[in-house]
């Protein structure tokens, strides 16, 4: 079972809007950041995705080099979404089953199924959709705003 309730904020954002209700900030794990190197075994698709996401994350400061593991996890499960994908476009979507009683769904769908919700979850994870992208903004700051510098 996930975590209850809302996300929290990240602690960037907290510090810039102050704390009404005074409890005391979470002290948070933090890793220094930096892009990992992708790892040798990542096929040609693997290392595509990989080489158009890691630039964009690393420039935004969401990456650290302990995400190597996730972000290989992506990428792999990315390459299998997309041969799943090649296979079925070119697939009628029910194959025959091998004892012959009619008709089965393809069994390319479960890697399908199954590749798409390993790249979504780790998606909501490393930043890579919208959503998670508007939880962790960082705010701009104006010359003359008090927090100016906080984010640096």
């Amino acid at each position: 079972m996930g975590a209850r309730g809302p996300i929290a904020q990240p602690d960037n954002v907290r510090a810039l809007r102050g704390n009404p209700g005074g409890r005391p900030a979470p002290n948070r794990v933090t890793a220094t950041p930096g892009a990992p190197s992708a790892p040798a075994w990542l096929d040609r698709e693997a290392k595509a995705e990989w080489r158009r996401v890691v630039p964009e994350l690393d420039r935004l400061g969401v990456l650290a080099k302990v995400d190597r593991g996730a972000l290989a996890t992506y990428c792999a499960a990315w390459s299998k979404f997309v041969a799943a994908e090649a296979l079925l476009s070119g697939e009628e979507l029910v194959a025959e089953r091998r004892a012959g009683n009619g008709p089965a769904k393809h069994p390319g769908w479960q890697v399908w199924r199954e590749a798409a919700n390993t790249v979504s979850a780790l998606a909501r994870e490393l930043y890579l959709t919208p959503a998670a992208r508007l939880r962790a903004v960082k705010p701009e700051a104006d010359d003359d705003d008090e927090g100016d510098g906080i984010l640096d």
